[in-house]
């Protein structure tokens, strides 16, 4: 194997596929680190949760939340969503290693206010949704999110997905981890955006990655790395 291929090796190598079992019946490792014998332990004042700037009012509601209900989102609700992906000035509202920004955005919409039921590329430098695709037969998309709990009340699905190229090609082998971290960073910054706005947001924690892509119509060398749940 030749080395330039592990990145993408690894991606093949982590993904699901159907058949395969599903995660969540291994052994339960603690979840935070926990020092025996520290040197000193310093008790923190309780964080601001109310008062202030309006960020720690927000950092105090974040949770994940099920979507429950069958209801509309407003086109409105994608706008402010998606304002932290959005190119301002060859930036984004989330920190890229060397300016890279190997992350894609699709939207597929099934409740959305003025918009039709589709598959969605979001255009980070018109502000625009580009529609490629029409509906997903919903039989078929639920069977690629594996069941996910709420996935048949989401209004909206928000696939991130990564060019690792972009990044390799500018950090070398390391891109491949920049790349997936700047999912997340991505990931996280529409997820705040739909808590400030009252929506329920959840993660799919397990998708097949093959059938994401197909439904999504995904190129070689571009991979789903999360699927966010939207609704009310």
């Amino acid at each position: 194997m030749k080395k330039k291929d592990f990145g993408h090796s690894f991606l093949a190598y982590t993904r699901f596929s159907p058949g395969q079992p599903l995660p969540g019946n291994g052994k339960r490792l603690p979840t935070a680190k926990v020092y025996a014998s520290p040197l000193e332990t310093v008790d923190l004042p309780p964080p601001r949760k109310t008062g202030g700037s309006q960020t720690w009012r927000l950092l105090a509601q974040m949770a994940p939340q099920t979507p429950e209900l069958d209801l509309t989102l407003q086109l409105s609700d994608l706008a402010q969503m998606l304002m932290p992906l959005a190119d301002r000035d060859g930036k984004r509202g989330y920190i890229s290693s060397s300016g890279a920004y190997p992350v894609e955005t699709y939207l597929v919409t099934r409740w959305v206010q003025d918009t039709f039921p589709g598959i969605y590329h979001y255009a980070v430098k018109a502000n625009q949704l580009e529609q490629i695709a029409p509906s997903p037969k919903w039989a078929d998309w639920h069977r690629a999110l594996a069941g996910t709990p709420g996935a048949e009340h989401a209004g909206l699905f928000v696939v991130f997905t990564v060019v690792p190229e972009r990044s390799v090609s500018r950090q070398g082998p390391r891109g491949y981890r920049q790349a997936l971290l700047e999912a997340g960073k991505a990931s996280h910054a529409v997820f705040t955006a739909a808590v400030a706005l009252g929506l329920a947001a959840s993660e799919a924690e397990v998708f097949y990655d093959e059938q994401v892509a197909r439904i999504l119509g995904l190129p070689d060398g571009e991979y789903p790395v999360t699927v966010m749940l939207v609704g009310r």
